[in-house]
C-alpha cells in the first residue's frame, strides 16, 4: 500500500471550521447525492450532500489545502459534506478518475474517540482484510492519502450511540 498519508490537524480557520461544523449538520444527505464527474457513483458507505464545482467554498478550501500540503487542484471528480453512520468497518476502495489521484478528508463534528476516524487496511490473500493505519476522527483534523488501491473505512464502531460522523471529502487530481 502506497498510502502518502498526511494529517494536518487546525486545518481550516477557526471561523470557517465552526461554520462549516454547524452547517453541516443542517443539511439533508442521501446516498444518491454522489455528484462525480466520473459517472453515477452509487457504492458507497457514507450519504452526501454536494459542493458543487462552481461553489467560491471549494476555492477557500483550497487555500488550506495549498496552505498545509502544498498541492493545487488541477481538476475536481467529486467534492460533498459526508454523514457517516455505519457501526461496521467496511473496507472498500474508491472510484479513481484522474491518475496520481489524491482523497482529502475533513473531519467536522462527530464522537471524540479514536475508533471515529478513518482505517486504511491491507487485503491479504483475497479475501482477509488487516488495519495497517488508523486516523483518529479530530474536529477541525484534515487527512489527504493517495486512494489508488487503497483500501480504508469508517471507524465507527466504538462511536457513542448512534452519533454520526460529520466530513467533508474532496476527490481531486493535483496540479504538477
Amino acid at each position: 500500500m502506497n498510502l502518502e498519508l498526511q494529517v494536518q490537524d487546525n486545518f481550516l480557520p477557526e471561523a470557517l471550521f465552526l461554520k462549516l461544523k454547524k452547517y453541516s449538520i443542517t443539511l439533508n444527505y442521501s446516498s444518491k447525492n454522489i455528484v462525480s464527474k466520473s459517472e453515477d457513483y452509487d457504492q458507497h458507505v457514507f450519504l452526501s450532500n454536494p459542493i458543487y464545482e462552481n461553489d467560491d467554498l471549494l476555492k477557500t478550501l483550497e487555500k488550506s489545502i495549498i496552505k498545509h500540503f502544498n498541492i493545487k487542484i488541477k481538476n475536481l471528480n467529486l467534492a460533498a459534506f459526508t454523514c457517516v453512520n455505519t457501526k461496521k468497518a467496511t473496507p472498500h476502495t474508491d472510484k479513481l478518475r484522474f491518475p496520481k489521484e489524491k482523497h482529502l478528508i475533513i473531519y467536522l463534528d462527530g464522537d471524540l474517540k479514536l475508533n471515529a476516524g478513518t482505517g486504511f487496511y491491507n487485503f491479504i490473500d483475497g479475501k482477509t482484510f488487516d488495519l495497517n493505519t488508523a486516523v483518529g476522527f479530530y474536529p477541525n483534523r484534515a487527512l489527504i492519502f493517495n486512494p489508488d488501491g487503497c483500501f480504508h473505512s469508517p471507524l465507527l464502531y466504538a462511536a457513542e450511540g448512534n452519533s454520526p460522523r460529520f466530513s467533508i471529502i474532496i476527490w481531486f487530481e493535483p496540479e504538477k
